[in-house]
């Protein structure tokens, strides 16, 4: 018999249909592969619409005249495929404030320093915009649903006057006062790091509160190393943003560069996510850092700063071109420590500790030991139980912003267009999801969302087996959780469509499970092998949408 309901998804970006041609190859092969929704990144990259908006200027590189979400429409509602517009709320997709931010700079989360650009939902402003600008395209266009993605916090935390005093106002006292100053001590909440411990000649500047090494200076020869023992480069509050300041503006007084470096075999294994995220965090405390290969180290001039962000694997040679750099009067800045080359004499030089620590991932106090005006000591006094209850109230407070946003959207959709659908891509992990202020299973529960489409792309079945059995806690018959699964693999850091095989063992999974129907990223790994799969073996037919059931899960 004819198949029954199935929700076969396919997530796409809108920057591959710049022109009707483009346009046409895409729907070509949703339809090929017998795909019935497709979901279209129409807003993202700094605040670029791919529609017809009067909020957002059109994508750059948008064919002329040319309309791609009204284009997409048109086409796929032809061939019996729904649009859904997909909408990232959260994380900026820029580097640099544009559109939004350049005109709106108090609507991104002011987290200090670190990180990337993101959105403040803590900010009614910016919930408004946003649900604004989905309901300007659920009103021109015919689509059939509004897709949140990200719709959550990234990792930091903000530290804006706004949220401090709406805050403040609910719960009767400031989240973030000992987080907010420029002196010590202060709060790293789920600080993590590969932190060197037993100092030799290094002087510690700033200690954890179990008084093993956060911030400690070595002098060697005519220069100096400064090592954040964490990943700072994702969580610089004020008072170790104010360290990094004024140590650069000591290091810089005779014109010296600041200058970003990895090395090949660190990017190989870690990637560029540490590098990306120190230049951020430089910027933002006003440096300008350039960047170059670890084979310059050696002719490094002395008075320039080197800046080693998260780089675990350093060779003998580039250890050894290291330390003749800081001898000669040049200055390193070490974030996280090089814990993989500390078999080496020349890095234990350099950053004057003996051995690798053990891996930190907890809240933390950080304290200043009062040896350097680098490091300022505060007289307030921070208590890390007391924090930690202040941050349960002010997690419930970031979560519920996230989640006004939500209703706001399901409800204004509602009042527009009844039958359109309004989804969200979320974390698969429910713990996860919690910790990103995320609360997917209340949006189910409450009714405020017609479904959710967890991001589960592990290659692993047998960890996605037990995500489907975490998801079933929440609604036990799947009517309204889409797994979404990935349809691509990163080997040794290439991107590459992933094996038939896997995904075929996946998609049963999900078929026994009693799962209505999958969403797959994304449509540009959707060639040979898993055209065939899909086009012939697990949809040789086409088959109706499914549509989730109207009652909220309980």
């Amino acid at each position: 018999g004819a198949p029954g309901p199935q929700l076969r998804g396919v997530w796409m970006h809108a920057t591959q249909i710049k022109t009707p041609a483009e346009a046409d190859a895409m729907v070509a092969k949703i339809d090929k592969a017998h795909l019935n929704a497709v979901f279209l990144l129409v807003w993202y990259w700094g605040g670029q619409a791919f529609f017809q908006s009067e909020l957002s200027p059109m994508g750059e590189g948008v064919q002329a005249g040319y309309d791609p979400l009204g284009y997409m429409v048109r086409r796929c509602h032809k061939r019996g495929i729904q649009v859904h517009a997909w909408f990232v709320c959260g994380a900026y997709g820029a580097t640099r404030p544009r559109h939004v931010l350049n005109k709106h700079p108090d609507w991104a989360v002011d987290e200090g320093a670190g990180g990337s650009l993101w959105y403040d939902f803590g900010k009614p402003e910016v919930r408004r915009f946003q649900s604004d600008l989905m309901i300007e395209c659920l009103r021109k266009y015919d689509i059939d649903g509004l897709h949140f993605d990200y719709i959550r916090y990234g990792p930091k935390q903000c530290y804006c006057r706004h949220c401090q005093n709406e805050f403040a106002r609910r719960y009767g006292f400031e989240p973030m006062t000992g987080r907010r100053r420029t002196t010590f001590p202060t709060v790293v909440a789920g600080m993590t790091g590969n932190p060197l411990a037993s100092p030799t000649t290094a002087v510690v500047l700033a200690e954890f509160s179990d008084g093993s090494s956060a911030i400690a200076l070595n002098k060697l020869g005519a220069g100096s190393a400064l090592l954040l023992n964490w990943h700072a480069e994702n969580e610089m509050p004020p008072a170790v943003s104010e360290t990094v300041k004024l140590t650069l503006g000591v290091w810089t007084t005779g014109g010296g560069k600041v200058l970003l470096a990895t090395t090949e075999a660190t990017r190989a294994e870690y990637g560029t996510g540490p590098l990306d995220a120190a230049r951020n965090a430089l910027t933002r405390l006003g440096c300008t850092p350039g960047t170059i290969g670890a084979e310059r180290i050696a002719t490094l001039a002395a008075g320039n700063v080197l800046v080693l962000p998260a780089v675990y694997i350093i060779d003998e040679k580039t250890a050894g071109d290291m330390e003749a750099f800081v001898r000669r009067g040049g200055q390193v800045l070490l974030i996280d420590g090089p814990v993989k080359s500390m078999h080496l004499p020349a890095v234990r030089r350099v950053t004057g500790f003996e051995r690798p620590g053990r891996y930190i991932n907890r809240d933390e106090v950080i304290r200043s030991t009062g040896r350097s005006p680098l490091v300022p000591r505060g007289e307030h006094q921070l208590d890390l139980a007391r924090e930690r209850a202040r941050a349960q109230k002010w997690a419930q407070f970031r979560t519920e912003g996230v989640s006004e946003l939500v209703r706001d959207v399901y409800r204004r959709g509602k009042a527009v267009k009844p039958k359109a659908h309004v989804s969200a891509a979320v974390l698969s992990d429910v713990a996860a999801a919690r910790a990103g202020y995320q609360d997917w299973p209340g949006w189910l529960r409450e009714g405020t969302i017609d479904y959710v489409v967890p991001m589960a792309y592990g290659a692993d079945t047998h960890r996605l087996g037990r995500e489907v059995a975490q998801w079933k806690t929440v609604d036990p018959h799947l009517a309204r959780i889409i797994p979404g699964l990935s349809i691509y693999d990163t080997p040794g850091g290439r991107t590459v469509t992933r094996d038939a095989g896997v995904i075929r063992e996946q998609y049963r999974l999900c078929r026994q499970q009693g799962a209505h129907g999958n969403v797959y990223f994304s449509l540009q790994y959707l060639n040979g092998d898993v055209m065939n799969l899909f086009g012939r073996e697990l949809y040789p037919r086409e088959a109706p949408v499914y549509i989730p059931p109207v009652k909220p899960v309980r």
